[in-house]
């Protein structure tokens, strides 16, 4: 018997998978839900669909995030909060926060997902694809001041022209 591994597949596993605890081999069916990305609905794939999504946007990559949540049994709505898209570190961090419970959205499940949730119990958790505004630490460092454009008083304003009615000249 072998084990498939890196070492005897050849294949490298991706930046999502290991960034945001993806199982890129998982061929089950999976409901995302991408906040602020102007989808009317939410999206129902895999999770090695969505490894291979997420890394094709490479550059964007250190911006995402992908947090898990649960979906109670019987409910056809579920209410996405500001904790909900943050990583656990962060919610232990920002705990006594007054807009941690803020409400984001409230996504109602299709008929298709709420009946296979009811009955078969399918779709246990709702991925949460969103973007965070800062990047992760590793990317970080392409982002120090000494690397960053300095911008001077003098190029933030445009150079003004006189209006025809002001500058006599300029008829």
């Amino acid at each position: 018997m072998t084990w498939k591994s890196a070492s005897t597949s050849g294949s490298t596993s991706s930046k999502a998978s290991s960034l945001f605890g993806l199982d890129e081999e998982d061929k089950s069916s999976i409901l995302v839900y991408r906040y602020r990305s102007g989808c009317k609905s939410l999206e129902v794939t895999t999770q090695q669909d969505l490894c291979k999504t997420l890394d094709q946007d490479d550059e964007n990559l250190p911006f995402m995030r992908v947090t898990k949540k649960p979906i109670p049994r019987g409910n056809s709505r579920l209410e996405v909060r500001t904790e909900d898209l943050l990583p656990p570190e962060d919610v232990e961090k920002f705990a006594m926060k007054p807009t941690l419970k803020t409400s984001l959205a409230n996504i109602g499940l299709p008929s298709s997902a709420y009946w296979k949730r009811l009955l078969f119990n399918s779709y246990p958790d709702l991925y949460i694809v969103s973007r965070s505004i800062t990047p992760s630490p590793e990317s970080s460092k392409n982002n120090s001041p000494e690397s960053s454009q300095h911008v001077s008083p003098s190029t933030t304003f445009p150079v003004d022209t006189p209006h025809p009615l002001q500058d006599p000249q300029a008829s």
